[in-house]
């Protein structure tokens, strides 16, 4: 046997016995804290990371959103409400309770940010998250959002997310993709200008 197929069968072999040892973790413990960890690890980090901090901007930064909001999505994924194909197997089996412990897990940990230097870019940002466009007829993102885009039990937690997950998102809704609706968001993506979109979502961003 060469070295190569050595090093990958130990690779293999430490793999496995990781997941064998998160799995009986998760078995022996009663603290939905551990639970939300071990499920995190093993079934989310892939993407989002271990502690909700996505490297990739395609996925959602997940650390300190809202738990309810958290939750109330995972549970649209398990019942096809929310269509991803990944995420619908990745819920898969999850019991309500694993749920509820993996969203409680996420929303404690610190949440991140995307700093940006673009002074200019941010002032338009804050701008039209604060104030809307009287012209365009764009309401302010802050009057359902809040001050602090802190998120609600309803609503994401949008400070400090990935500036290109939420032009995507936005576009979604747009689109109405994905199983991504509301009437109000509706009306935002259309009266919402390239510009004014990359702006806030850098705003956003940067927010901590």
């Amino acid at each position: 046997m060469s070295k190569a197929w050595q090093t990958a069968l130990r690779r293999t072999i430490v793999a496995l016995g990781m997941g064998i040892a998160a799995w009986g973790a998760q078995a022996q413990s009663t603290d939905p804290l551990v639970i939300g960890e071990v499920i995190a690890r093993d079934r989310c980090a892939v993407c989002h990371g271990p502690c909700g901090q996505s490297v990739a901007p395609n996925f959602p930064r997940l650390a300190g959103q809202n738990a309810q909001y958290l939750a109330r999505q995972l549970h649209a994924f398990a019942r096809g409400e929310r269509k991803d194909t990944a995420m619908s197997e990745k819920v898969k089996g999850l019991s309500p309770s694993d749920i509820e412990a993996v969203a409680e897990y996420y929303a404690r940990q610190k949440p991140g940010h995307t700093p940006s230097g673009d002074e200019l870019l941010l002032a338009v940002g804050r701008y039209v998250y604060e104030r809307g466009n009287r012209h365009t007829g764009l309401p302010p993102c802050a009057t359902c959002h809040g001050a602090g885009a802190a998120g609600t039990t309803e609503l994401p937690r949008l400070a400090g997310q990935h500036p290109q997950y939420i032009i995507r998102q936005v576009q979604a809704f747009k689109e109405r993709s994905g199983n991504r609706d509301s009437a109000i968001m509706r009306v935002m993506s259309h009266r919402l200008n390239d510009l004014e979109l990359e702006a806030v979502a850098a705003y956003l961003g940067n927010l901590k």
